[in-house]
């Protein structure tokens, strides 16, 4: 039998565990919160620094036009590309694919080829599923660019091209995820004719620090009404089911309990609902405000509590779920937004829960 000891171990090498009041877990909440209020200057920050790149990526552009974008990643690197994909296809007049790495790695997409534009996003820069699908990207002909937080490693080195995001991730990743996301349709944006998104990104930068200040005391209270719950279900329509991704992984990471994910419409098929778990509701535009009404009449069946992230009035919605409110927002950019709120939240459950002592039943994953 062969023993695979040290390869669990690798896999399991994070050294905080689940216990209510494990310090390491908590050392890496807290240093999380504080890299949340950093995001407006890590974007304003990044596309600074990258302004020489995108430059020349433009001039690459106009000498021979691109004809679509790829964008790979794994987890929150994924779904940014994910949340952004309306927002670069209208910025670039051009179709956009955003694909789990380790899917294009070994079932590569025919989509990807002459013309294309493959986007690899690894925070440490070196990633072995994105360094894959950018590999199976180049070989099919793509022009590779790798966007990463590390400066000189080896994703910056493989690629034709790379941007360096200027964000830290000493906690779960944020900053770095919206660094990501505004980078990415500046990158859309300068391949395609609509001009620099620059102005409407610092813009936003400052929306998103306004959340992170004006939402924190709603937030804590909210998080302490559903602290007890061992499941969170977030959904979300469009790309604020990116959003809503985030949003769960950022619950699993810090607080940490099970949370998970389901695109708006799914969460009403398969059975979704169980009796009192907590629903986040993410219907910051008007298309997903009806389907969100459904969603929210479900939950309140089943003694769900809700938790709706809203911009613009929901008299519906408003009456039967907690509620918290952002300002209105562009087409396809809602997701850059709407998860501030989530860090919120998630690091609220975290804290709460260790104040009360309110830990996995059982930690599954020993140390090794």
């Amino acid at each position: 039998m062969t023993d695979f000891t040290a390869r669990l171990r690798a896999l399991t090498a994070e050294p905080s565990r689940d216990d209510a009041r494990n310090e390491a877990r908590l050392g890496r909440v807290q240093r999380t919160r504080d890299e949340m209020g950093g995001q407006g200057k890590a974007i304003r920050d990044t596309l600074a620094s990258a302004a020489p790149g995108l430059d020349g990526l433009a001039r690459m552009a106009a000498d021979t036009p691109f004809r679509h974008i790829a964008v790979f990643g794994c987890g929150d690197s994924w779904f940014a590309g994910m949340a952004m994909r309306h927002a670069m296809e209208t910025a670039s007049s051009l179709p956009v694919l955003t694909v789990q790495a380790l899917d294009h790695a070994h079932y590569p997409s025919l989509a990807v080829g002459q013309g294309t534009l493959a986007i690899g996003i690894s925070s440490g820069g070196n990633t072995p599923a994105v360094m894959q699908a950018v590999a199976a990207a180049a070989r099919q002909g793509a022009i590779t660019l790798g966007l990463t937080n590390t400066e000189g490693s080896p994703i910056t080195h493989s690629c034709d091209l790379s941007l360096i995001v200027q964000a830290t991730r000493r906690g779960w990743p944020t900053q770095a995820t919206s660094a990501t996301m505004a980078l990415l349709v500046e990158i859309a944006a300068r391949i395609g004719r609509a001009g620099s998104r620059a102005g409407l990104l610092d813009e936003l930068a400052g929306v998103i620090d306004a959340q992170i200040d004006g939402l924190d005391s709603q937030c804590r209270s909210l998080a302490g009404g559903i602290a007890s719950a061992n499941l969170v279900l977030t959904t979300g329509l469009g790309p604020n089911y990116a959003a809503a991704s985030i949003g769960a992984a950022k619950i699993r990471e810090l607080s940490p309990i099970h949370a998970f994910a389901l695109p708006l419409e799914e969460v009403h098929h398969y059975r979704s609902f169980k009796r009192g778990d907590p629903v986040i509701v993410i219907a910051t535009d008007p298309a997903a405000r009806e389907r969100a009404l459904d969603t929210v009449l479900v939950a309140e069946d089943a003694d769900a509590p809700v938790i709706a992230i809203l911009s613009g009035a929901a008299p519906a919605i408003e009456t039967r779920a907690q509620c918290l409110h952002l300002p209105n927002l562009p087409e396809g950019f809602e997701p850059l937004v709407s998860i501030a709120p989530l860090h919120l939240l998630a690091y609220h459950l975290a804290v709460i829960r260790a104040e009360r002592g309110l830990g996995a039943p059982l930690n599954l994953i020993a140390t090794p």
